[in-house]
């Protein structure tokens, strides 16, 4: 009897051991996952502007010696920055005020939008009317070797204009659509992982976003990702994580990238991860 007593009791311990160190794993779990949770969950909620103040901190950057008193030509024979008070060549991208006390900085602007367009992590939906800017672009071919899925949307003109970064992109194997109309496609926003274009990328691919809880960030305002636009006009641009708004961009987005199905740009050489994330379509050639 004292025996079998025995026994029950160490089958109790047994079980009780069993059943805490489940309790202990799963909250374990749901910890991490809550923690995970709310370290996304802090909005992002920011405003770039350039102005006329933009441009008071271009001696500070320059990168050639100015040559002649006129301030056109540089030792090398290249440009300065400054030329007939206005900028004519960016300085270097920066991700801080560290090395620049002026809060409307070009380069700190190109800079912070850099960090965020490399921060991507499954998707980016950028709808913009004018794309010249080099490091904008190479920020993107960053994300396509990340393995990122990229969709752009241009005015089927100013796809084509001097400096356009879309064909570049394009060649390089990213899907882009532009109007076939004569109205403009005037957008100047870019939707950096939302819920909505991970849900489907990831359904499309029979894998889960259970456990990746991206945060969806919309970049919108009047600038375009020109020269002129970040050091050279009045200009702004809207960085936000609220969840609604990026809801109503990627829908919009989504709409039209429907709507411009047979106004494709036909990419010169795909990659197998580009090329899901196209739709079939009937394309043109760039010119």
């Amino acid at each position: 009897m004292l025996e079998s007593s025995r026994i029950v009791r160490y089958c109790l311990y047994g079980a009780s051991a069993i059943v805490l160190s489940e309790i202990a794993y799963h909250s374990y779990f749901w910890l991490k996952n809550h923690m995970s949770k709310l370290s996304t969950s802090k909005e992002i909620c920011e405003v770039i502007w350039t102005n006329e103040l933009t441009q008071s901190c271009v001696s500070q950057h320059r990168r050639f010696t100015t040559a002649s008193s006129s301030g056109t030509v540089s030792a090398s024979g290249s440009p300065t920055m400054s030329e007939l008070n206005r900028i004519v060549k960016l300085p270097s991208p920066k991700k801080s005020h560290a090395d620049c006390s002026n809060p409307f900085c070009a380069a700190y602007n190109v800079g912070r939008l850099l960090e965020f367009i490399d921060s991507a992590k499954y998707s980016l939906d950028l709808a913009m009317y004018t794309f010249t800017s080099y490091d904008l672009a190479q920020a993107f071919n960053r994300a396509l070797k990340r393995g990122v899925l990229i969709r752009i949307i241009s005015d089927h003109e100013m796809a084509y204009s001097s400096g356009s970064q879309i064909i570049p992109l394009t060649k390089a194997g990213v899907p882009v659509r532009c109007n076939s109309n004569t109205m403009f496609m005037h957008h100047k926003f870019c939707i950096i992982d939302s819920p909505q274009r991970n849900d489907a990328i990831f359904k499309k691919l029979n894998k889960t976003t259970k456990r990746c809880h991206t945060r969806g960030l919309v970049l919108t305002g009047s600038l375009n990702w020109t020269m002129q636009g970040f050091g050279g006009n009045w200009e702004n641009i809207l960085i936000t994580s609220n969840a609604e708004y990026v809801r109503s961009y990627a829908e919009e987005f989504e709409r039209m990238w429907n709507a411009f199905d047979f106004d494709s740009m036909k990419p010169a050489a795909a990659s197998a991860t580009t090329a899901a994330a196209s739709a079939t379509a009937t394309t043109v050639t760039p010119k």
